[in-house]
């Protein structure tokens, strides 16, 4: 597993782990994200493979690196 050391990371991640793949709009509100600190931090987790773009592909996911 990934180490992420980040307050705002792990609730996505934890959102995630609960909810399952999520759209964006879902994740800000389910943890009252403003939407710019939410954009800002999935893409730092996409780029470090924690999550990806699910099937469809805008809402998000957990890889197995998270787990």
């Amino acid at each position: 597993m990934t180490k992420v050391n980040d307050k705002t990371e792990l609730k996505i991640i934890e959102f995630l782990d609960e909810n399952g793949p999520s759209f964006l709009g879902e994740v800000v509100k389910g943890l009252k994200l403003s939407y710019t600190k939410g954009l800002k931090h999935t893409n730092l987790l996409l780029s470090k493979g924690i999550i990806k773009h699910s099937d469809p592909p805008l809402q998000l996911e957990l890889t197995s690196k998270a787990k």
